[in-house]
This record gives C-alpha cells, structure tokens and sequence, in this order.
C-alpha cells in the first residue's frame, strides 16, 4: 500500500480496511465463479433437454396396457382397460341370449288333456360361451 491510499482512506481503521478488501477479494471470487456458471449455462441446458427427452422416450416404451373382464351375475362381461394403472375405458358386453321352457309356468293344455307345445312359455337365459365372449375381443 502506498502513501496515496492512506490518505486516501484517512480516518478509517485497519480493521475496517481489512474489512473492505477482504469484501473485494471476496466480490472478484464470487464474480468469477458466477462467470463461469453462465459460461457452462447453455451445455447444462442442452443436457437436461436430452435427458429429458430419453426420460420421455423411456416413459413411451414402459407404456403398460391392461384389461380385466368380470362376469356379473346375469351374464354380462365387464370389461375395463388400464393404461398405466388408470382407467382408460370400460364396456359392457350383453350375453348372447336363447329361450328356453319356463319351468315356473303351468304347461298348457288342450280340452282333451295334451299339452300345447306351441303355446309353452318361454324365458330368456344367457348362454355360456366362454371363447367367444373372451376371447373375441
């Protein structure tokens, strides 16, 4: 330090001089390294895009697509599809239905006591087809 800074600086303490330089030094390191992190700022931010992008690619492939069929009691299918572990879509699927005798109905009967085929109540009831109805979709 020459004569010329200690007149410059008349009436401050070595302390508070030790103070101001050491802030100085300490600007200059600061200033430095944040130059350098602007510097690095664009190659940081072409690899986080890159890395992102792999991350999406990867997300794409790991795509899992899931369906779940319920018979509900009056033969109906429930079908519901799962992507990713949400609800993608969900259907119902009716039986394929025939008819078949009413047993709860009394048989008709002629006026000679023959029972009347033709006039035979019938019910609709569901019919099993388990291929067709599972393996169809």
């Amino acid at each position: 330090m020459n004569v010329t800074d200690i007149k410059g600086k008349a009436g401050v303490t070595n302390i508070e001089r030790s103070k101001t330089e050491g802030t100085d030094e300490l600007k200059g390191l600061f200033a430095g390294m944040v130059q350098e992190k602007l510097n690095s700022l664009t190659e940081t931010l072409e690899e986080m895009n890159a890395r992102r992008q792999e991350v999406k690619e990867l997300r794409d492939q790991q795509q899992f697509t899931e369906t779940v069929r319920h018979v509900l009691p009056d033969g109906t299918i429930l079908v519901r599809e799962y992507v990713d572990g949400r609800l993608d879509s969900s259907y119902r699927k009716k039986p394929h239905m025939k008819e078949v005798p009413d047993e709860n109905q009394p048989l008709p009967r002629a006026l000679d006591g023959t029972v009347l085929e033709s006039q035979i109540k019938m019910k609709k009831v569901p019919t099993v087809r388990i291929f067709d109805d599972f393996a169809g979709q």
